[in-house]
């Protein structure tokens, strides 16, 4: 399979064709059921969060205020979904919304001036804020994801840009951020090597160039060093698992077992797999924080996590056939149906039209609110799984 991140369809997966009263294995759920979630998620959800005068989406919409958030962070990777839908319908109208999306964030949040060393280098918030890596290169991805559909040499542009930062960042004893007001780089925070890993591996496949892979060995061969005996990646302030960093990290060494041949690299994804498959709670979740003496920091569960770390377990299946990272996967996916507010159902407020058919921030919902970025993993997600699935049946 080819590498990607973004869409089934950047793994080489073709759209799967499944007929309609099929009921998923491990889901639970009829095809038909399933399509329609998705349909009315990405056509009648998703559009009343986007505001069309600012080309954005809202930051997220809180069901318990009625309010939605001025738009922010979130732009970073709902855009994802659009891409990865336009892969499956062809829709003109999502790519373009996919484009507004990112060219908002670029304007607002990616440093662009010529005369700055850390140029493609993106803002943790607005006015002012950090620069991080992990979200230098998740702007990498969308932008070579829009590079990828559209031919837009801006778009590559951008994409090098912000590859241009990470290669700052891995000068820099592979930093997690830059302190904008201290003009100095940063070992605390959030460590995502895996993002850059993927970053730097679009930027091969986009530019032919080999140096983009030698790059993205540089820093999985840091990642190596930061794992732990028990197989855990403890990244915030090396003390600390939490599962927003997790599948990019477990993805990032399964490419580059394929990339390379380095055992090294599929023993440090088996060896993480298992540690997440040994704390994968019975309905499919992590809780979202872990210290390194295994205590759970924080139970609450932030759902788009999971399908996520599904999507990463899946790719490890690919390269194993170890049929226990296809299962946990299931699992975790059928964990995203849960936390869908459909109309009717058990969820509260499932009847504002503002909220029903997305997906909760939080498990508890703890401030009731929905976001383009939660629903982009699990929509993304379920993808995956029923095009992964339909190739090997196939």
């Amino acid at each position: 399979m080819q590498i990607g991140v973004i869409s089934p369809q950047d793994w080489g997966l073709p759209v799967a064709q499944l007929t309609g009263d099929r009921t998923l294995d491990g889901l639970g759920i009829r095809v038909t059921e399933l399509e329609q979630r998705i349909q009315h998620c990405l056509y009648d959800w998703l559009p009343r969060h986007f505001n069309a005068d600012a080309g954005a989406f809202h930051g997220f919409y809180s069901a318990l205020q009625k309010r939605l958030e001025p738009p922010q962070t979130v732009n970073l990777i709902a855009p994802w979904l659009l891409l990865a839908a336009y892969d499956r319908w062809q829709d003109e109208a999502l790519l373009e919304m996919a484009r507004r999306a990112a060219d908002w964030f670029y304007e607002h949040f990616v440093i662009s001036h010529p005369m700055s060393v850390v140029i493609g280098g993106v803002r943790e918030s607005l006015p002012d804020g950090a620069l991080w890596t992990k979200f230098a290169a998740e702007y990498a991805l969308l932008a070579a994801g829009l590079y990828r559909r559209t031919g837009d040499r801006i778009a590559l542009a951008r994409a090098l840009q912000s590859g241009g930062f990470l290669i700052q960042a891995g000068r820099h004893s592979f930093a997690p951020r830059y302190d904008t007001r201290q003009e100095t780089w940063r070992a605390s925070g959030w460590q995502s090597f895996g993002r850059v890993v993927e970053a730097f591996l679009e930027l091969a496949e986009l530019t032919g160039e080999t140096r983009w892979q030698e790059r993205a060995l540089q820093w999985g061969e840091f990642g190596l060093t930061l794992q732990a005996e028990d197989g855990g990646l403890y990244l915030i302030d090396g003390e600390y698992f939490n599962t927003d960093i997790a599948a990019d990290e477990l993805r990032a060494f399964t490419f580059l077992y394929e990339l390379s041949g380095q055992g090294r690299f599929l023993a440090a994804a088996g060896h993480f797999a298992d540690w997440l498959l040994a704390r994968q709670r019975p309905d499919g979740a992590w809780p979202l924080t872990i210290d390194r003496d295994s205590n759970v920091v924080v139970a609450t569960v932030g759902p788009g996590d999971m399908p996520n770390i599904a999507i990463a377990l899946l790719r490890l299946h690919a390269v194993t056939g170890q049929g226990r990272y296809l299962e946990a996967a299931r699992l975790a996916l059928r964990y995203s149906l849960s936390v869908q507010i459909v109309p009717g159902g058990i969820h509260p407020y499932a009847d504002d039209p503002q909220a029903a058919w997305g997906f909760w921030s939080w498990d508890p919902p703890y401030d009731y609110t929905v976001s383009g970025d939660q629903a982009t993993h699990h929509i993304r997600g379920l993808w995956f799984l029923l095009d992964y699935l339909a190739s090997r049946e196939g």
